[in-house]
């Protein structure tokens, strides 16, 4: 086959883009899933402070990952503005129109799927039996600011940088193939489902030229999901 392997420096970004995305997931998977790192949380703050910890430690670390490395790589290497990755209002009332659209959609889904073993089984993620409101604003915290740097990567980074060389559709399956397998480790229900939303979400980001919509339909979903998780679990409850 007559291949021709020369370097085209218009590649750069998007080379660069695609290996900050594997390599940061990479790191933070098997940083957040390292037993000797949480070992260590719990030699030093103890099981019931470490089921907090960890799970803050775990969504820091994905900050770090998918929103303050793309961020200066998109500041300092590439010398674009964030608004040029969907960090902007946009159409923001075609954004708003779809978050209320969705709303109760996300919120019926949640209620209803909040009581089942294999939702328990993995929320809330802090573990503690024990809740106290300080601990759900705690908890509603890491996760927003966790999923700011999460969808910024995915539809912000990954996507505006892919649509310049692939186009949109090409573009849009780059981004919801990667979305789908990095939900594998959380079973079959939620790698199959972010192929349709992830789908859903890109489509609107593109439509706005924001990620206001899909940051806060995952807010929603995370949060919703949570509480819902924490009122079900027969094991938790929250002490007020």
């Amino acid at each position: 086959m007559d291949v021709n392997f020369y370097w085209q420096a218009d590649s750069f970004e998007f080379v660069s883009t695609l290996i900050s995305v594997s390599v940061g997931f990479i790191l933070y998977y098997f940083i957040s899933k390292s037993v000797s790192l949480k070992n260590i949380f719990i030699s030093r703050l103890g099981t019931e402070r470490t089921k907090v910890g960890w799970v803050l430690f775990e969504r820091l670390t994905g900050v770090f990952f998918f929103g303050f490395i793309p961020i200066l790589i998109v500041l300092l290497l590439y010398q674009k503005g964030l608004h040029q990755f969907g960090v902007q209002t946009g159409e923001l009332l075609i954004s708003v129109y779809w978050i209320l659209g969705l709303m109760p959609v996300i919120l019926l889904m949640n209620y209803l799927n909040a009581g089942k073993k294999n939702n328990l089984d993995m929320y809330p993620q802090i573990r503690k039996s024990d809740w106290n409101f300080q601990l759900i604003i705690l908890s509603a915290l890491s996760w927003i600011v966790y999923l700011m740097a999460y969808e910024f990567m995915f539809r912000g980074f990954l996507l505006f940088v892919s649509i310049t060389y692939l186009g949109v559709w090409p573009a849009i399956a780059l981004n919801v193939a990667i979305y789908a397998l990095v939900h594998v480790p959380k079973g079959a229900t939620e790698a199959i489902g972010a192929i349709p939303l992830g789908i859903l979400l890109c489509i609107v980001t593109l439509q706005t030229g924001s990620i206001i919509m899909a940051l806060s339909v995952h807010i929603m979903l995370a949060l919703s999901n949570e509480w819902f998780s924490l009122k079900a679990h027969p094991d938790m409850k929250i002490n007020y």
